[in-house]
């Protein structure tokens, strides 16, 4: 028997405790963050007024882009333009941040550009990265059909080259 064996076998219950209360702190941890999320989240959505109309308009353009992104599916150079213009878009958040906490008093019922950009960052960029994934997602589904297209063409052609050849070593066997 090893003399460190006993050792590690008095160790093992220590560890799994210390194992458990690590895990009973986490499950802790993340108990409190979902809650927090959540109310910070329904904080969020009560304080913004969606009866503005500045408001229904921004909705109505994350809205119709979704709609055109899906519309264009098809179009590998209209996607390529629609996330290209999407992420310049996302890019001028934090300009249009500034723009807002300048001007929020010719548009807005109150303030809601704070100097972190929470709400551009939640109303304005996250819905426009979402639609830059979709375009991206959309792509790669084109190309994996693309792929699938194309290989499918090379067994075809491989097949039809086979059946046109003559059976090399079975005619000339036959003819000895």
């Amino acid at each position: 028997s090893h003399p460190r064996s006993g050792r590690a076998m008095a160790d093992a219950p220590d560890a799994a405790a210390w194992l458990d209360q690590i895990a009973g702190e986490i499950k802790e941890h993340l108990g409190k963050a979902k809650s927090s999320f959540y109310e910070d989240a329904m904080g969020f959505f009560h304080a913004v007024d969606f009866s503005e109309r500045w408001i229904q308009a921004l909705l109505a353009f994350h809205v119709a882009t979704f709609v055109v992104c899906m519309a264009t599916r098809h179009r590998l150079n209209a996607q390529t333009a629609l996330f290209l213009g999407l992420l310049g878009l996302t890019y001028a958040g934090e300009h249009l941040n500034g723009l807002g906490a300048r001007h929020w008093r010719q548009f807005a019922g109150q303030d809601y550009f704070d100097r972190h950009g929470v709400f551009v960052a939640v109303m304005w960029s996250a819905p426009l990265l979402f639609n830059t994934l979709l375009v991206i997602l959309l792509t790669l589904r084109a190309a994996a059909g693309l792929l699938v297209k194309v290989k499918r063409a090379e067994f075809a052609q491989e097949r039809r080259r086979r059946a046109a050849q003559p059976a090399n070593g079975r005619t000339h066997a036959k003819a000895e």
